[in-house]
């Protein structure tokens, strides 16, 4: 057997295949994965071991036959077996690389051959004749009465013999070794009849070792095309972070030893030269320290040094440097905790000149906690205390009957909710404790602005046994440490119910029910001023003057203040 590159040549005969192998041929070859005709239905299964032989064929110099023969030139292993077709990857070295038409050969059990010197290998067995001496304790002898109808005849003469022997010296040798003992045997016998033939083939066999030569350096220049086709590569980074290490890379081709990154600040007149190390494949990394990497710009090129030690600028160059933004990094905002808020208001409201016949007294005081803009912006919970005298305009000013008391104190939870950081909802259930019972109420508003800030509120109010109210409230943070309030109301309140002889309470003791007010307070609307003072910067009082009345006739003033403080 004889084997250079993708050719073989082989002197040996071939008989036919015997029952214990299975063959098959490479169909493709797709990266490492080699396609096989193999199938599970023949027998092929994951992990078996599959031989890869290549045919070839050449003319006997002697006897004139033409000699086919084959040989192993590697081993597959099965990794995926369907119906129809396998997929190997390659097992161990190769003597040359496979090929479609490669016959691929399973073996299943030990076959049974006979060895005889000078006599063919069979297509299906063990490549060389050592290596059938090598398993011959296990073969057995086949048949000697079967004829081999490829058998060469005996040689007639002496130098015929000489020539037998040669060849059969040669078994598994390699093409040179075959070139050398042909022109050894002709300069050994330069007048024997064989001389030519043995020369002519001698002849072939360098013509085959120069293809292949020739076809490993055309590999070679195509695999360096391929890589200067793509040299350098190279993306130039957008930008880098300021005080913080930074690392360029970079490929070039093969020839390249050495690759140097110059840096610089910009406007600066000289370059900080820095090697870059090489990692294999042609790829140069640097990594910058830090103290390198100040804002706003750096400029840089990438020199190359060759084999012979010439320098080329291949990225940007001293004169037309690359450049690179240095973005400067700021800490982060702490996140702020969330602010608490206690305060406390009061407010009296007189209808009707004084006369203590239609007026309220109201306090409310709260404990809060702010979170944030959006979502979830604060919830707060309080208490309120309501007092007031009232009842209709016909009863008190026509009538002359008394007002009736009216009265709830009453607990709430407060929750606001920023849809963005300028829209916000408040809403707030109340529950509470009136004369007869227990009653609820409610509170729902639209802030436009933040709450820390100047916002302008708007909402109503239902208070059960006392009434409802709208309300406009406008809050001014215009002037430092001097926050103002203006408010306006709708309302119907104290006496927004109308009651009934059986439970209503006469403001006077010396008034019976019946010549006390039972019906409902008119509409009425009142005008509410604030001004704070901010004593510290979490700490404001408040006073606040109102005037509010039902008719031209039937109004009052109204005071009250407020405080409150917020960590």
């Amino acid at each position: 057997m004889v084997s250079v590159g993708p050719f073989q040549v082989s002197t040996a005969h071939a008989q036919a295949p015997q029952s214990s192998t299975i063959e098959g041929h490479v169909v493709d070859i797709q990266n490492e994965e080699i396609i096989i005709d193999l199938a599970g239905r023949s027998g092929a299964k994951v992990d078996d071991l599959v031989e890869v032989w290549r045919s070839l064929q050449v003319r006997h110099p002697v006897t004139k036959q033409l000699v086919r023969d084959r040989f192993v030139i590697g081993r597959l292993r099965l990794r995926r077996v369907g119906e129809n077709l396998a997929k190997a990857i390659v097992e161990g070295d190769f003597d040359t690389p496979p090929r479609p038409g490669d016959t691929v050969v399973l073996r299943k059990s030990k076959t049974s051959v006979r060895v005889v010197a000078g006599k063919p290998q069979a297509p299906g067995s063990d490549g060389t004749a050592e290596e059938q001496a090598a398993e011959a304790s296990d073969t057995a002898t086949a048949d000697p009465s079967t004829p081999n109808p490829y058998a060469a005849p005996e040689p007639a003469d002496g130098e015929a013999r000489q020539v037998a022997q040669l060849f059969e010296s040669l078994r598994g040798q390699s093409v040179v070794d075959r070139i050398r003992a042909y022109e050894r045997w002709i300069a050994e016998h330069p007048q024997s009849s064989h001389a030519r033939v043995l020369w002519e083939e001698a002849a072939v066999l360098r013509k085959l070792v120069d293809h292949e030569l020739k076809e490993r350096k055309r590999q070679a220049r195509r695999k360096d095309r391929r890589l200067s086709e793509d040299y350098p590569r190279f993306v130039p980074p957008a930008e880098a972070l300021a005080n913080q290490p930074f690392t360029f890379g970079i490929r070039l081709d093969q020839r390249t030893t050495a690759a140097v990154l110059h840096l610089r600040a910009a406007g600066e007149d000289g370059y900080l030269p820095f090697s870059m190390k090489p990692t294999g494949g042609g790829y140069f990394r640097v990594t910058i320290a830090a103290k390198h990497l100040q804002p706003p710009k750096l400029q840089y090129f990438v020199e190359r040094v060759t084999k012979t030690g010439k320098t080329k600028a291949v990225i940007g160059s001293s004169q037309l440097p690359m450049g690179l933004a240095v973005r400067a990094v700021t800490d982060p905002e702490p996140a702020q905790p969330p602010l608490a808020t206690i305060a406390m208001w009061t407010d009296y409201a007189d209808y009707n000149r004084l006369r203590g016949n239609d007026a309220s007294w109201q306090t409310e005081g709260y404990f809060g906690m702010r979170f944030g803009d959006i979502g979830i912006r604060a919830l707060r919970s309080g208490f309120g205390v309501y007092r007031g005298v009232g009842g209709s305009l016909e009863e008190l000013d026509e009538l002359d009957l008394s007002s009736r008391k009216v009265g709830l104190t009453y607990g709430y939870l407060e929750g606001e909710f920023g849809i963005t950081d300028f829209v916000g909802v408040l809403a707030r259930p109340i529950i509470g404790l009136k004369d007869g019972g227990i009653t609820g109420g409610g509170q729902a508003m639209v802030r436009l602005g933040s709450d820390l800030r100047t916002n302008l509120l708007l909402g109503g109010e239902f208070l059960g046994g006392v009434g409802m109210r709208g309300v406009a409230q406008l809050e001014l943070d215009v002037i430092d440490d001097w926050p103002l309030m203006v408010r306006s109301e709708v309302t119907n309140q104290p006496a927004g119910s109308s009651s009934s002889t059986d439970t209503v309470r006469p403001t006077h003791d010396d008034f019976r029910p019946e010549d006390t007010s039972v019906g409902v307070n008119d509409i009425g609307v009142r005008g509410i001023a604030q001004v704070g003072y901010r004593i510290a910067d979490s700490f404001v009082v408040a006073v606040r003057g109102s005037y509010q009345g039902r008719t031209i006739n039937h109004s009052g003033p109204g005071f009250g203040g407020a405080l409150s403080y917020t960590w």
